[in-house]
């Protein structure tokens, strides 16, 4: 079975959940995402699997080599909004403003169309479904922004656990993030700190349980998950754990997945969904 790898490309400030919108900070911080990005590249080139690139307007405003890289690479380019700025703090005009403006600086950097949008932060829920609408009327054909589970940063533990179409018909899909339902609980296996987290030998027979389903593996990482030496500005106690734990791992539990499932960009699974109206 296909599955899908995607990668969120931000820089570690970005990602870091206690200076992600502190957007003035920012220029005062070592950017890392380039030589990251390279990074992941070379093990993508390596294992000859292409994949959906979430892309940060701002990466792109101030990198747009980089996401031309991407792009002349054969990997699909998506949007990751302009800012790292989560969907459910904004209004509709605000998220309509910030997906025009990161789309319109993705695009020419990348120099193709773009079809597809996540959320930073996983942050469509339930009370913010009117970002689908947003998006379907500005053009988008996906969405991958809905994770089946819950904690304390986001999650919409009702959604169904398989790409659906929210609409009823197959103009917009959706791609939730991956999950696996144990004891009555979605438990997430969606790769990031999840990859980084569980031994790799769970990791992998979830992912098998999916697909003996039907069900594609939906699987992000960020560029900053492989890279266990950039800086650490006073991160919280959580941080500590989910944004840093374990980071020297993740580029050979990567390498294996590669080795182990199929995977492709999300584009590539767009006839797999199934009509669940109103998600």
């Amino acid at each position: 079975m296909l599955n899908a790898l995607t990668i969120d490309l931000e820089d570690w400030y970005q990602g870091l959940t206690s200076t992600s919108r502190q957007v003035g900070r920012w220029p005062k911080f070592e950017d890392r995402v380039v030589e990251n990005t390279e990074r992941l590249l070379s093990i993508l080139d390596q294992a000859e699997v292409k994949a959906t690139f979430f892309v940060l307007g701002y990466v792109a405003e101030h990198f747009p080599s980089l996401i031309r890289q991407v792009a002349d690479r054969g990997h699909e380019i998506g949007l990751h909004g302009y800012h790292h700025f989560q969907v459910f703090r904004l209004t509709p005009e605000e998220f309509r403003a910030e997906i025009l403006r990161g789309r319109a600086v993705v695009e020419t950097a990348g120099g193709k169309q773009v079809i597809g949008h996540r959320a930073p932060m996983f942050s469509i829920n339930r009370s913010s479904l009117w970002a689908l609408e947003v998006l379907r009327a500005l053009g988008f054909s996906y969405d991958s922004s809905v994770f089946p589970t819950r904690n304390m940063l986001y999650g919409y533990p009702d959604a169904p656990p398989y790409p659906y179409l929210p609409f009823g018909n197959g103009d917009f899909v959706e791609f939730p993030l991956s999950t696996v339902r144990m004891l009555g609980v979605n438990w997430p296996v969606a790769g990031g700190f999840y990859l980084r987290l569980l031994p790799y030998r769970l990791f992998k027979g979830c992912l098998r349980w999916l697909n003996r389903e039907g069900r594609p593996a939906i699987i992000y990482v960020h560029p900053w998950d492989l890279d266990p030496d950039h800086p650490r500005p006073n991160p919280t106690l959580r941080e500590r754990f989910t944004h840093y734990y374990n980071l020297q791992g993740t580029e050979a539990k990567l390498a294996a997945l590669l080795r182990d499932f199929r995977f492709g960009p999300l584009i590539d699974l767009l006839d797999c969904a199934v009509p669940v109206k109103g998600g």
